[in-house]
């Protein structure tokens, strides 16, 4: 039986060898995708096959794995079958992405696999969201320019020691606005500020969009390979076109790389508003992502909780 532990943040150098390369793009195998939530999803790992597994827990009390991570990765599926065969559970894959999925189905026939919309990651092209030309982005620029009118005294800045202190009065502040039953935004708050504690662990970087001396915005994310991954985005939408001006500013300062192709911001988490504002932008693609169940039989939990 595999000894899976708890996941940490002092596991991130153990841990991000093993996410790199990520030729799927997906924000959930990136250090900030994983680590800021991993106390969400009860993430936990083990080592087996010189491969990186991760488990969640789905639906509060069933528990599905990454695909290995790692060159050996048949040896390692090996020993996971053999695990979940010792404990009596099914194998359930989860994050699982379109190259994976072709690989769990040559693997696994007559295998389940449910895709999770609201999970699906928004893939933007990065010279694109950094040039924000056509039709496409017309309202975007119109909030832009209607946040540089009423606001002139702005200014963005990366984030550094001299404002840290600053972001991080206004992620809390921040914070007493989110509905007081809302776990989700609860838990990534706590992120956010041991995030911003501990830019150096996560390797991440941020910009923080200022009115007069006042932070009305800020944004943290991360470089894998030829993608921007941008895991936080908070602004005060007192400030009309505030979030357009904090994206903007952020290519600006970030994607203005020749090698930076890509820039995933994530999902929307079946969020109605924030599907329609993601999708403003055009993403070139929606990277999707499958919870796989590796039986011909589907499970009683499997079919009370998916609506295919």
């Amino acid at each position: 039986m595999l000894t899976f532990q708890t996941l940490e943040r002092e596991h991130i150098p153990l841990v991000r060898p093993y996410l790199t390369p990520n030729p799927q793009r997906l924000c959930d195998l990136t250090v900030g995708g994983i680590f800021i939530w991993r106390d969400w999803f009860q993430n936990e790992f083990v080592i087996a096959a010189d491969c990186l597994i991760l488990s969640m827990r789905i639906f509060d009390k069933h528990t599905a794995y990454t695909v290995p991570l790692g060159e050996r990765r048949e040896d390692a599926l090996e020993l996971l079958e053999a695990h979940c065969k010792e404990i009596g559970e099914p194998l359930v894959f989860c994050i699982v992405g379109d190259i994976d999925l072709a690989y769990l189905a040559s693997l696994y026939p007559g295998f389940h696999a449910i895709s999770e919309r609201d999970y699906f990651d928004y893939l933007y092209e990065a010279q694109d969201l950094l040039k924000l030309r056509g039709g496409q982005h017309r309202s975007t620029r119109g909030n832009i320019n209607r946040f540089r009118r009423s606001s002139p005294d702005w200014r963005f800045e990366a984030i550094t020691n001299d404002n840290i202190d600053a972001v991080s009065a206004f992620a809390c502040e921040a914070e007493v606005d989110n509905q007081p039953n809302d776990r989700t935004l609860a838990e990534e708050a706590i992120k956010i500020q041991e995030v911003l504690n501990h830019m150096g662990e996560y390797d991440m970087f941020g910009g923080v969009l200022f009115v007069g001396d006042q932070v009305v915005g800020f944004s943290l994310a991360e470089i894998e390979g030829d993608t921007l991954y941008v895991h936080v985005e908070k602004a005060d939408t007192n400030f009309s076109g505030v979030y357009q001006m904090l994206v903007s500013e952020f290519m600006k300062m970030y994607g203005d790389n020749r090698d930076i192709a890509f820039v995933n911001r994530e999902d929307d988490n079946g969020d109605p508003g924030l599907r329609q504002s993601k999708m403003t932008y055009g993403p070139a693609a929606l990277i999707a992502k499958y919870t796989v169940y590796t039986d011909r039989t589907k499970p009683e939990w499997m079919e009370r909780c998916y609506v295919e």
